[in-house]
């Protein structure tokens, strides 16, 4: 079963379950964290042996959530605020605020089988570093940078608003592959981007968006671990459903980011 983790808003995880269910027949479960209510238990399992456990029980319609039903899950969540908390009073929305980021990242961190958009730091979004290792990689290897490209202030997303759609190029690397969206205007230069990407044997998937400058040579402004899945449209939905009925691993040991615990001091 695939498993996508998202936002409540997140209009491109739903994209992606229609399209794999309709076209695909695709088992899959749709979780979004955020929208749950109280109707629902959490279990986590910690183990010495490295083989840890989490699950979530849905008392309406009584659905279990198992993480060892799951054979690959893309995490596109990067903060969980669980909307039907708002109404609350402070105190009981913080702790459910710190509980529902402290239980999913777990869950995630859990799973036996391939994970797009890992858990690092034992955080939701505990990477912040690799946009400035990916800029500093393409433009070792002679790929203009955007200085913005590790911008966490807004300033990022403010010039992307302003520039028209037929300037920007994107394309998506994942599971080894790198593709464009159909129709989109060739890249200049690019086969010596995708050559560059390749090179470095990135378990994620992530989505690299270029601006064209002057003579419409690409300049890389963003790097996101969550794409826009629907530009890439049946391209991106056959890939990862190939990837996910050709896959072969232990369901016992499986990919998990886990290891053995330490032995209690």
């Amino acid at each position: 079963m695939l498993l996508i983790i998202a936002h409540h808003h997140d209009a491109e995880a739903r994209w992606l379950c229609k399209i794999l269910k309709e076209s695909y027949n695709q088992p899959l479960h749709l979780l979004m964290p955020e929208a749950l209510g109280i109707d629902y238990s959490i279990s986590l399992q910690l183990k010495n042996d490295g083989l840890h456990h989490a699950s979530v029980f849905f008392h309406e319609g009584k659905v279990l959530l198992d993480c060892n039903d799951v054979t690959y899950a893309i995490n596109r969540l990067s903060y969980i605020d669980p909307i039907v908390w708002k109404h609350t009073n402070a105190d009981e929305r913080a702790y459910a605020t710190n509980e529902l980021n402290a239980f999913f990242p777990a869950l995630i961190h859990s799973l036996k089988c391939p994970v797009s958009n890992r858990i690092y730091n034992g955080a939701l979004y505990g990477d912040n570093s690799f946009a400035a290792k990916w800029g500093m990689h393409l433009y070792a290897h002679g790929i203009p940078v955007d200085a913005l490209l590790t911008d966490a202030t807004g300033k990022l997303y403010e010039k992307l608003r302003t520039i028209p759609a037929e300037k920007i190029n994107r394309l998506m690397y994942t599971n080894n592959q790198v593709i464009l969206p159909p129709g989109q205007e060739p890249i200049i230069n690019f086969e010596a981007i995708k050559q560059c990407i390749l090179k470095k044997d990135e378990p994620e998937t992530l989505e690299f968006i270029f601006i064209k400058k002057q003579n419409n040579s690409p300049q890389l402004v963003q790097i996101t671990k969550t794409p826009s899945l629907s530009c890439y449209g049946n391209m991106f939905a056959q890939t990862i459903y190939n990837h996910i009925n050709n896959l072969r691993y232990d369901h016992i040991n499986g990919d998990t980011q886990r290891n053995t615990l330490a032995a209690a001091c």
